[in-house]
């Protein structure tokens, strides 16, 4: 049975908009190639451009991250770069890096925050040194980080941690916030192996026994309401320690010095 003069012109149509489906997918392909191969390349450092760095610094952030040159633009993770950045320059620093293609490089945008508090922590053969960034994460500290470019630490206490997890975050961020609203002078927070809460305060109090983290609130209201009362009357004899681990009995410490 023959094909009518309908069939076949639906046919041709056909045949023609898969041609220029083709002729067109084949010249965007090859302009992609085009331009990868010869235009969108990050040839040299002056193609990475950073917003928030003094040009002194140019050099010592482009060694810091992870490029190599030269380097296809479309190739380039942002995000791997951010956290290298990240990492190897300053704890703090808070990173966004865009492509741009007309002309063709990478934008950094930078940004230094303000640390919680410097830590510490230890291990069975170091001592290893950091800060809490704004959300409390643990970040190391060592010789290829530029001190001079930290920003002000917000909370002037030392935080000594003998073994750090990611749910101590959460604790930190809670215990610091009641700390803000309080009298008591707190100096050093030490979070130990099992994670029981010590507070280094004034010679009026000692060492603040808190215990686990659970009724913070509780337990810093009670340390305060004694830190002011003892502060205020005077007491005849320093305390070595006290044990808030149960808020409602407060167990103090006498000094033997």
């Amino acid at each position: 049975m023959r094909s009518g003069p309908r069939e076949i012109g639906q046919g041709r149509w056909q045949l023609i908009q898969l041609w220029r489906l083709l002729v067109f997918s084949g010249a965007a392909v090859g302009l992609a190639w085009v331009l990868l191969e010869k235009g969108w390349w990050v040839k040299t450092p002056g193609q990475v451009v950073f917003h928030g760095a003094s040009p002194q610094e140019h050099g010592t952030l482009v060694a810091a991250s992870p490029l190599q040159f030269p380097t296809p633009l479309l190739t380039v993770d942002p995000s791997s770069m951010e956290q290298q950045l990240r990492r190897l320059a300053w704890p703090t620093l808070q990173v966004q890096v865009q492509r741009a293609l007309a002309p063709p490089q990478l934008v950094v945008h930078l940004q230094n925050t303000t640390a919680q508090a410097w830590a510490r922590r230890s291990f069975a053969d170091r001592v290893e040194r950091g800060v809490l960034d704004h959300r409390f994460n643990w970040t190391r500290v060592d010789g290829r980080h530029q001190l001079d470019r930290f920003p002000m630490v917000r909370h002037h206490v030392l935080v000594l941690v003998d073994f750090w997890t990611p749910d101590l975050q959460d604790t930190l961020a809670e215990l610091f916030a009641g700390l803000e609203h309080l009298q008591t002078p707190v100096q050093t927070i030490r979070i130990t192996t099992d994670g029981q809460l010590v507070l280094g305060t004034s010679q009026v109090l000692g060492e603040v026994h808190l215990g686990d983290p659970d009724h913070l609130e509780r337990k810093l209201a009670a340390m305060d309401h004694l830190y002011v009362h003892l502060q205020r009357s005077g007491p005849p004899f320093s305390y070595a320690d006290v044990d808030l681990r149960n808020p409602d009995q407060p167990n103090l410490g006498v000094s033997q010095g």
